[in-house]
């Protein structure tokens, strides 16, 4: 409602948390399987800075000599490409978060289990998933694409184009190693960084501050809402 981007991602982590220390307490939490996710809340933005600066700058290289009306015009076609892309690497995965909640919930009703040392997800976990995020993706707010297509720098097709191929190059690389990252803080760096290349100042700094606080408070605040949600189940019973 703010229109700051904040991750799904370390939302449903912190929920999920925040459920499980206000049903067990803190001996609930496994606390190496938060390394990998409390070390890239740093390294995606960084990474997806990083790479989407280094395709805006070879774009700017490449076609130093061409009109801007003819890059402007191509890479309007190309950010239809690399918009799939990208979507399609944030359901590949953020969707596989969601389907390994339910996955849980089922093994704990004792509707699931490991067959050969692997846990067969269920096709219809799969579709629900997936037309989940497909549904929301599309009803999403306006003030998200505000924020992120011109409150943090001004993107024109080309800018598009690198941020979300640099984002999904990232993405791509870290769901091959089963790491979770958030898709939002990594399209963030990355825009981030195709604004660095024109100049520093082109960049929104004070915007994209608030997005890092937005970012830093969505763990504790989404298992303070799980927890005293799960209270309240609780209670009811």
């Amino acid at each position: 409602y703010a229109g700051l981007p904040t991750s799904s991602s370390h939302a449903l982590f912190g929920g999920y948390a925040g459920a499980a220390v206000a049903k067990a307490g803190f001996p609930a939490i496994i606390a190496s399987g938060w390394t990998k996710t409390l070390i890239f809340i740093v390294v995606a933005p960084a990474v997806g800075m990083v790479v989407g600066l280094l395709v805006m700058a070879t774009i700017y290289w490449t076609f130093a000599d061409t009109a801007p009306a003819h890059v402007d015009r191509w890479f309007r076609r190309l950010q239809l490409v690399s918009a799939a892309a990208f979507s399609l690497m944030h359901g590949a995965n953020d969707a596989q978060k969601t389907m390994g909640i339910i996955a849980g919930a089922l093994v704990t009703g004792g509707y699931l289990q490991m067959v050969d040392g692997r846990l067969p997800i269920p096709f219809w976990v799969v579709l629900a998933a997936h037309t989940a995020i497909g549904l929301g993706t599309l009803s999403g707010g306006w003030r998200i694409i505000r924020t992120m297509g011109s409150r943090i720098t001004k993107l024109k097709p080309e800018g598009g184009f690198a941020a979300e191929t640099g984002a999904a190059g990232a993405i791509y690389t870290a769901t091959a190693f089963g790491v979770g990252i958030s898709t939002t803080h990594t399209i963030t760096g990355a825009i981030v960084g195709v604004g660095s290349t024109k100049r520093w100042s082109a960049v929104r700094w004070g915007i994209a501050g608030r997005i890092v606080w937005a970012w830093i408070l969505t763990i504790p605040a989404s298992a303070t809402v799980a927890a005293v949600v799960y209270a309240l189940v609780a209670m009811g019973r």
